[in-house]
């Protein structure tokens, strides 16, 4: 077979493949525009939980600490609430979650479902006081449609449970926990099966397969591109500007191939960035993988070499009421106790833009200069190139798809083989996120190509959203007569 053969003979069989994909993956990107895929936002988060009652609190944070090993990695030890009673979480590095009752100091082990109703409700109830809520437990699971996240893996098993609303929505509660960790209603799970599941081609059966999923979406990807490469290099080839064909037009092809060919050239730079950077979403080959471990250097950040963590702050059940009394300006829902350079540290949060760092007794630094002087530990073989504090955000710190970045911020960038870059929350001091070189390539690749983040359009909405359902339209003008000169190609063969 010639190369000019196979050239077309390529392109004919992956469009009459792909045609479908292409028309789906841009009406599926509109609807995910206003409708993402199902997730308790820190809004919700905050607004469903109750202020703590200090007089509920009798047991101290060695209790859940017990619940560790000594050598362990602390990530988090929070103080929250579920079902209106006081709860200790203990997350550990590489483990799930723990819960413990801090009026009791009985550990939550497998919540029972009544509890889980409970929680649930009480939850719903504190987002909606002008209502009288109730709830039914539907089942226990591990995962499911609208659970399928990565992210919730600490916190299963789940109880799916239905909140009578009117409004159809369920919520998820941890077992480990007692904690509602997602919420999703009727009209958002209708509008995903139109928008995010088609999109990330993601029904449950495949998704739970993580490494089988991602292996469809790079071989999904890769026939995309390959079908849009060789329609370009096809459509050039017969592209005819002067002269022109006998009838005045620039395309030799007649009917509905003729607007194939000039919309699949008008079309082709956009087709090949959305598909090549739907492609690295996944990072596949791990292209994006860094060489050194982020768990290692949050661990130098938080403690000393050798040295067990100390006890937290404010350590006493006595102390712990005192901060909830008078710790904040604001009704206080949860208490957060982290460390650096192995000293406990304690912030106070009310919603996510409520957050009151306290300071440990006799205490005379400020939680900035701790930062400071703990960074270098980060990466302790390189040096620190530039510390730069945030007060807005910029093209690789920003909040955009109700995705929430606190301010102020601050980044500090090193001279390490991978360029690596860390931003701390100064409300708090704790690592939000690290980006190397690779990450920060990624965030191009991706988010620039394949969601348009470009500072100039998602400061300006509705700029960024026209610009996108323009796009898309086009390519899905596009890819409908890809449809129908597949189905007429497909009639021929038949007959």
């Amino acid at each position: 077979m010639s190369l000019r053969r196979l050239l077309y003979v390529s392109h004919r069989w992956l469009g009459v493949a792909m045609c479908g994909f292409l028309a789906m993956w841009c009406i599926s990107g509109v609807v995910m525009m206003y409708v993402g895929f199902p997730e308790l936002t820190r809004d919700e988060y905050y607004a469903g939980l109750e202020p703590l009652v200090a007089g509920r609190v009798n047991v101290a944070p060695e209790g859940p600490l017990a619940l560790a090993g000594s050598d362990a990695r602390i990530e988090q030890l929070l103080l929250t609430s579920s079902a209106e009673r006081p709860v200790y979480l203990l997350k550990v590095e590489g483990a799930s979650w723990r819960g413990m009752y801090a009026d009791t100091g009985a550990a939550i082990d497998r919540l029972s479902a009544e509890a889980a109703v409970a929680a649930a409700v009480g939850f719903s109830r504190a987002q909606h006081s002008d209502r009288a809520v109730t709830g039914r437990h539907l089942e226990q699971l591990h995962m499911d449609q609208w659970s399928v996240s990565d992210g919730l893996h600490p916190y299963r098993p789940l109880h799916r449970v239905s909140i009578e609303d009117g409004m159809g929505t369920e919520l998820y509660v941890s077992s480990l926990t007692g904690q509602v960790v997602r919420d999703t209603r009727r009209g958002e799970r209708i509008w995903n099966w139109m928008g995010s599941n088609l999109h990330w081609i993601y029904p449950v059966q495949l998704r739970e397969h993580r490494g089988l999923w991602e292996q469809v979406i790079i071989v999904l990807s890769l026939a995309g591109l390959v079908s849009v490469i060789t329609g370009a290099i096809i459509g050039l080839t017969r592209l005819r500007l002067k002269p022109r064909y006998r009838d005045g037009s620039c395309s030799p092809y007649q009917g509905m191939t003729r607007y194939h060919h000039v919309l699949g050239l008008l079309a082709s730079v956009v087709l090949l960035t959305f598909l090549l950077s739907g492609l690295m979403s996944v990072g596949p080959w791990d292209v994006f993988e860094s060489s050194s471990s982020f768990s290692d250097q949050k661990q130098r950040y938080r403690q000393q070499e050798g040295v067990s963590p100390s006890a937290p702050a404010y350590s006493d059940a006595q102390d712990v009421r005192q901060l909830i009394r008078l710790g904040a300006p604001f009704a206080v829902k949860e208490i957060a106790w982290h460390w650096i350079g192995g000293k406990p540290h304690v912030s106070l949060h009310g919603s996510r833009h409520e957050v009151q760092y306290v300071p440990a007794p006799g205490e005379t630094e400020s939680l900035e200069q701790k930062v400071h002087g703990r960074i270098a530990r980060l990466i302790p073989d390189s040096g620190i190139l530039n510390r730069q504090r945030l007060d807005s955000y910029d093209l690789y710190y920003y909040s955009h798809h109700d995705r929430h970045r606190p301010l102020p911020a601050l980044r500090v960038e090193f001279d390490d083989p991978e360029s690596t870059w860390f931003h701390i929350d100064l409300s708090t001091g704790e690592i939000l996120d690290r980006l190397t070189d690779r990450r920060r390539l990624e965030r191009w690749i991706f988010n620039g190509l394949h969601t348009l983040d470009f500072t100039l359009l998602i400061n300006s909405r509705p700029s960024w959203d026209l610009v996108m359902i323009f796009l898309c339209s086009g390519i899905f003008l596009f890819s409908i007569t890809s449809v129908v000169i597949a189905v007429q190609y497909l009639r021929r063969r038949t007959r």
